[in-house]
């Protein structure tokens, strides 16, 4: 019966946020009594904290675990697919019927909720956080190999990339119209651009392949 709330609730909220719908109404769709409602939870917050825990948490977290699971399944590690994985991926949101969630529904539901909970601000912070430090690393170990260039600082470049990647998201909730993946596909490719290595002296400096093709 808990979980039918929860469900209900999520589905009421990502179609009219958490403002827009109360408790009276999620009783109704979830086809419960207040007494049952008021079993489970002590007010339409308590609510709205287990959704956003159950839900929303994941879904933040998804990016980091999916990356991760990425890279345990490449046969070879390649920097340009790993940054090119970290900055494009789009995490999916699948309800218990097998239906995905659309990106934009998902991102407007927690666009709202950071700006009434801390506790989702906080969260998202730090999955935020936490992918920016990925992409640092991606970057400082594309500057090991020589791929990417030595002259970039590479913590402001993965802040930068977090910043026009959130960026796009907020444009495709204004812009139902505008793809998020394509732009995302797009800008990267103009970052890639600036950071690879952009002549065989600067990759033979780095000691990369071209440096050893000439040494042999």
């Amino acid at each position: 019966m808990k979980k039918n709330i929860l469900e209900t609730a999520f589905q009421l909220f990502l179609k009219n946020g958490f403002a827009g719908v109360s408790t009276n109404e999620i009783i109704r769709e979830a086809n419960v009594t207040k007494g049952c409602f008021y079993h489970y939870f002590k007010s339409k917050e308590d609510l709205i904290y287990d959704v956003i825990v159950i839900y929303l948490y994941p879904y933040l977290e998804s990016t980091i675990k999916a990356l991760e699971e990425w890279k345990t399944e490449q046969k070879e590690f390649d920097i340009f697919k790993s940054i090119h994985f970290c900055y494009t991926f789009m995490p999916k949101l699948i309800t218990k019927t097998g239906e995905i969630i659309p990106f934009r529904e998902i991102q407007f539901l927690i666009y709202e909720g950071i700006k009434k909970y801390v506790y989702l601000a906080k969260k998202s912070c730090e999955c935020s956080r936490q992918q920016r430090f990925l992409l640092k690393n991606l970057l400082d170990e594309g500057k090991k190999q020589g791929i990417i260039s030595a002259k970039i600082d590479t913590d402001a470049y993965a802040t930068t990339m977090m910043a026009l990647k959130d960026g796009m998201i907020a444009l495709h909730i204004l812009d139902n119209s505008i793809d998020t993946k394509e732009k995302w596909e797009s800008t990267f490719q103009e970052i890639w651009k600036e950071i690879k290595v952009t002549s065989q002296d600067e990759y033979a400096n780095r000691g990369g392949y071209l440096y050893a093709k000439t040494m042999s």
